[in-house]
């Protein structure tokens, strides 16, 4: 992955269409279809929604999206450690749950 995708995000991708966006509003205040007083909420509510908040998920990429949504679900307690396989007490082999016998060694599994 290269360094400049390593760095998108969604604020970075409008900040890159910021000046389309600013063209826009200007054109709809001067049409007089907006006011400046609203170009001017719309703007400030623009750039507090692209302020992270507390407990959110940064996204920045594939992995660190991944990542951090399962580092929120341990936080939350939404994710545990899988059960591990059972294993032969004799010779350590992975069984199936159900078998009563080690299929590598014959043991009895339970």
């Amino acid at each position: 992955m290269s360094a400049m995708e390593e760095d998108m995000t969604i604020p970075h991708a409008i900040f890159m269409n910021r000046n389309l966006v600013a063209i826009l509003i200007d054109c709809l205040v001067e049409e007089g279809v907006i006011s400046p007083e609203t170009r001017d909420r719309i703007i400030r509510e623009a750039v507090e929604s692209l302020t992270p908040q507390p407990g959110e998920v940064k996204l920045t990429s594939t992995e660190d999206f991944i990542r951090d949504v399962f580092a929120k679900g341990r936080e939350m307690g939404y994710t545990k450690a899988a059960p591990a396989a059972p294993v032969c007490p004799s010779c350590g082999a992975e069984a199936d749950p159900a078998q009563r016998f080690c299929a590598s060694c014959g043991a009895k599994m339970r």
